[in-house]
């Protein structure tokens, strides 16, 4: 439930609706008035001018249908009523028209659903939903008037628009960049964040009065002068970071005086009230057939138990129907100017307040249960099977990361992509490098390759490779020294290809374990054959500006269950040994048949908060089920975490060299310094080089030098390409 909910029932029942317990409340609402305009300033500070260049024109269809619709709804339903006029009767159907972006966000949020491309499509459309409700706020300063003239009407839309034409394109094109430039970077680093916030503050008393003398909203001027500072990246950091508590204070103080105060509770009791409201909630549901304008983002795959593209629309249909904060700011600017009687803005109220409670928690619900249909669907279509006769394989899974400059329609390309390349979108997240016309996105696909299937490593397979890995290196590293300087590390690891491997000295190794290398190196080559086709194939699709990369991603590391488990049930780091960890097993073992099956282990892991799926159960069984029988016994279970320790020993062993290693650098360095230090006192005939360490400087050109001087590089920096996920051991 969102907090202005709290805020608001709060406000009603301390203040002067009901018991009031509050002193000074006229003081309180003043405050609040002083957080409704932080609450725009801060609007325009968020505003990402790229996420709506990326949306294109489907984010303005959204917010222009969105204003209109539930406009015309309330319109109709306050005049069926009988007893509102025409002006009051647009104001029921303007409280109705913005939809509320921070409780659409936050239970977008919370659903994991803000950063794919549906969640940046009505996030924006929300954007675009606001700024037409300033609009509408500068045209209800007319409807209070008795008899204004027709142009009377038209001045504050044309001030309105014309302004944020304007002083909205100077604040995302030309301004900031003079600002930053010209004002911002000439002052000291100490001093620059004061220099913002003071520049912010007169734009912000300037901007108020010029939008309120011309018939604009005020409000529209305090969005503008936030607008100006989006487009500076430090600017914008320091606004959230440094108004962040005072922002929460401010507006729990609108929200429960502003708003809370005038809540007559007390016709809360009338039946005409109550029913009323829920007749008004019609205007909320007027928002759901903009899921209409929802494009295709994926296809929908044969024999799928769920529709993703139904998914999308139902999902956007629900979020835009959150009402929150500028519905409230309309009814209570509505109230205050006598175009609601008390009754008609208790039913608004109840009306908006029910959205707020329903329209968050249909919206999660919703999300939860397209996420179980999906995760059914892929479980129904993995290829593992544990019974005997199964072929052992797994589908190939990959992180596809895309970053190219912003362009309309970006995310409706990757579906073209990923269906041309037959790839089978898991999730998708979007991300920009920027706010502002020349931002980058950065895509993140998670797909499953329907072309390319590969054979699941079993746990045993896995020590057995790095094993016999780890032995051939050890091999070829003595008989010549950094003989394999042409393969390609990365993290530490060696990519297991067949050119790879012609590097390495095999003659130790027994006729098994060539084998398993070699065709662990086969399919490694089919793999990186397959992501490089990728890669060129996305390049080609987005022009020479987008960077590609593919790696292997694994959905179900087994390792990172084995941490899961270790925090859990409370093992210090270094104290796991195999008896804590059989105890583990008897407690998975809920029946005590010896044997860990899929239910218990999948039981055992909701309980410990590892989100993972059927499917990835499945696949974990089966990883260390080495018999094939379905189920986990005791020497499996062993042999896993045998294999676990040593690569948790590994990997403590190599913190500890790369400890080492910093600290050598660290001390070379200060060597370095020290004998700069030494010529700089001898040529400029100082007494004692430790003045230098006590913090006298010697001349720039002596610093200078200090650059020649460079780290050494460490193994697999740098590079790029497809890498193996998890299914093959790292050294």
């Amino acid at each position: 439930m969102p907090a202005l909910v709290g805020e608001i029932f709060a406000g009603f029942l301390l203040g002067p609706p009901l018991a009031d317990f509050v002193p000074h409340p006229e003081a309180l609402v003043l405050v609040g008035e002083i957080g409704l305009i932080m609450l725009l300033l801060e609007a325009g500070v968020e505003l990402d001018v790229a996420q709506l260049r990326e949306t294109g024109t489907r984010a303005l269809a959204m917010g222009l249908t969105g204003t209109i619709l539930p406009l015309c709804v309330g319109l109709g339903l306050a005049r069926a009523s009988g007893s509102a006029s025409m002006k009051s009767a647009l104001a029921v159907g303007a409280a109705f028209s913005p939809t509320s972006l921070g409780v659409a966000a936050s239970a977008l949020k919370s659903g994991k659903m803000l950063d794919t491309p549906v969640g940046q499509l009505i996030v924006a459309a929300c954007v675009v939903d606001d700024i037409l409700a300033l609009i509408l706020l500068s045209l209800f300063q007319v409807l209070v008037k008795e008899n204004p003239s027709i142009i009377e009407y038209f001045i504050p839309i044309i001030s309105s628009v014309g302004f944020l034409v304007v002083l909205g394109g100077s604040a995302v094109t030309w301004m900031p960049r003079f600002i930053d430039d010209k004002i911002l970077k000439r002052i000291p680093e100490p001093r620059r964040e004061l220099a913002m916030f003071s520049v912010m503050t007169l734009m912000l008393l300037g901007y108020l009065p010029l939008l309120n003398y011309t018939k604009a909203s005020y409000l529209t001027g305090a969005f503008l002068a936030g607008c100006t500072f989006s487009q500076i990246e430090h600017a914008h950091h320091a606004f959230m970071e440094k108004t962040h508590q005072l922002m929460t204070w401010l507006l729990r103080v609108f929200f429960a005086a502003s708003i809370g105060f005038q809540v007559p509770v007390t016709q809360f009791g009338d039946p005409y009230v109550i029913g009323w409201g829920f007749i008004l909630y019609l205007c909320v549901a007027a928002k759901l057939p903009l899921g209409f304008y929802v494009p295709k983002f994926e296809d929908v795959k044969e024999g799928a138990g769920y529709n993703p593209f139904l998914r999308d629309r139902v999902i956007t249909s629900l979020a835009m129907t959150c009402r929150g904060e500028f519905s409230f700011i309309i009814a209570a600017f509505a109230l205050g100017e006598g175009l609601f009687t008390p009754q008609m803005y208790a039913a608004v109220v109840w009306a908006v307040l029910l959205s707020c409670i329903t329209s968050p928690f249909m919206l999660l619900n919703l999300i939860k249960y397209f996420n179980n249909k999906q995760m059914e669907y892929l479980a129904s279509t993995n290829p593992i099977t544990l019974a005997k006769d199964g072929d052992g394989t797994q589908p190939l899974f990959l992180h596809i990361k895309v970053k190219a400059p912003a362009f309309g329609g970006m995310q409706e390309q990757f579906r073209k992509i990923v269906n041309d390349l037959g790839l089978e979108l898991i999730d998708r997240r979007t991300n920009r490098d920027g706010r502002g016309l020349d931002a980058t996105v950065q895509t993140d696909l998670y797909v499953r390759d329907a072309t390319v299937t590969v054979k699941l490593q079993k746990i045993a397979a896995q020590r057995k490779i790095k094993k016999a890995l780890a032995s051939a290196m050890e091999e070829s590293f003595a008989e010549s020294a950094r003989a394999s300087n042409s393969m390609t590390f990365r993290k530490g690891s060696l990519r297991l290809s067949t050119g790879n491997l012609s590097h390495l000295s095999l003659e130790s190794l027994d006729r098994e374990e060539c084998e398993c290398l070699e065709d662990a190196a086969r399919e490694e080559d089919e793999i990186i054959e397959r992501g490089e086709l990728i890669e060129k194939r996305i390049g080609e699709e987005l022009g020479d500006d987008a960077e590609v990369a593919v790696d292997v991603w694994n959905p179900w590391p087994w390792t990172e269950v084995l941490d899961a488990l270790v925090r859990h049930f409370g093992i210090s780091e270094g104290m796991g040994d195999l008896s804590t960890f059989r105890e583990i097993f008897d407690k998975i073992d809920a029946d005590g048949s010896g044997e860990i099956d899929q239910d218990e282990m999948y039981e055992t892991l909701a309980r410990v908060g590892v989100e993972i799926t059927e499917e990835g159960v499945i696949t974990l069984v089966a990883m260390i089920d080495e018999d094939g029988n379905g189920d986990i016994d005791r020497d499996e279970w062993t042999n896993t975490v045998e294999f676990y320790l040593e690569l948790k020993d590994e990997e403590a062993e190599m913190d500890r060299q790369q400890s080492e290693h910093a600290n050598l650098m660290k001390q070379l360095r200060l060597r370095r310094l020290n004998e700069l230090a030494a010529v700089s006192t001898q040529r400029l005939g100082l007494e004692r080089t430790s003045d230098f360490r006590s913090g006298r400087s010697f001349p720039t050109r002596e610093l200078e030098r200090v650059s020649d001087f460079k780290s050494f590089p460490t193994m697999g920096q740098g590079q790029r390409g497809i890498r193996r996920g998890s299914s093959v051991p790292e050294l």
